[in-house]
């Protein structure tokens, strides 16, 4: 899910929604970047260019058109959903077809036909052998309930509502206030999560700031019901939670160097490469 939301964040998609069906999993978007295709024979040049077409970076093994101000890398982040499916379909207003094998595309010849004008859309059938379609409902609900606070440092994304079956939720973001002072940027931020009739509600104080090379980095100060700080402890966060603890009363967000499961931080490396590439 995580994976899912940072490919939209880079689309610059404000609004997501997941749609879980016991035979598979829908995801849909309003993002502005649409996707692309480019020259196979010239994939190394245009890697070195920032010009490499979307299909050709989710379908090779080595190569990604991210840029250092996108996150991911290599297309990990897509290519773990193969975890439940074989074959996910995507809906591009350029573009509908589907993956074969890891990395061979296949063109559809029917779009959706409830897809907007301008809405791109992935589904992810539970075909996988080993994994049933019973088991990959189940794990994927259990994860919607469970996000942390998936639109806090998501740049453009504010609302994440997901639907399977009589259950639903959202996640919504709400910029209170905004001001600048000199390279920091200062926000209040109100964070809803509704689970079924359950609602709860967050304040919090965030400072960002931007690296020189456009890495961004953050700190936020929780507020209790009368607007007073109150200490409260996360993870160390790379846009989504790490299982790495800060033992800090604020939560903490870096463009940390990932492992790709994402889940650790990587320790000792020298070099930074791209989004999620500081060291802890």
């Amino acid at each position: 899910i995580q994976f899912i939301l940072c490919i939209k964040n880079d689309a610059k998609a404000t609004k997501s929604d997941f749609q879980l069906t016991s035979e598979g999993l829908y995801f849909k978007h309003n993002g502005k970047i649409l996707f692309s295709v480019s020259n196979p024979e010239t994939e190394n040049e245009d890697k070195e260019n920032n010009t490499l077409g979307h299909i050709n970076s989710i379908t090779a093994i080595a190569n990604s058109n991210k840029t250092k101000s996108s996150i991911g890398k290599f297309g990990v982040g897509f290519k773990a959903v193969f975890q439940y499916t074989e074959t996910p379909h995507i809906y591009d207003p350029n573009f509908q077809f589907k993956i074969n094998r890891f990395i061979i595309p296949v063109k559809l010849e029917n779009d959706l036909s409830d897809r907007q004008k301008n809405e791109t859309v992935f589904y992810f059938p539970f075909n996988k052998a080993e994994i049933s379609p019973k088991k990959a409902h189940s794990d994927i609900l259990e994860k919607l309930k469970k996000l942390v606070f998936p639109t806090l440092f998501l740049s453009s994304l504010e609302e994440v509502k997901w639907n399977a079956d009589i259950e639903s939720g959202k996640y919504t973001k709400k910029n209170i206030k905004q001001k600048q002072a000199d390279d920091i940027t200062y926000e209040k931020v109100e964070l809803y999560q509704q689970i079924g009739l359950n609602q709860t509600k967050e304040k919090l104080y965030l400072f960002n700031r931007y690296t020189e090379e456009n890495h961004s980095y953050s700190i936020g100060f929780f507020l209790d019901k009368k607007n007073k700080l109150t200490p409260k402890q996360f993870p160390a966060f790379c846009f989504f939670p790490t299982k790495e603890n800060t033992n800090l009363n604020f939560i903490l967000n870096a463009s940390f160097l990932l492992t790709d499961s994402r889940e650790s931080i990587k320790r000792f490396e020298k070099k930074l490469g791209e989004k999620c590439d500081c060291i802890w």
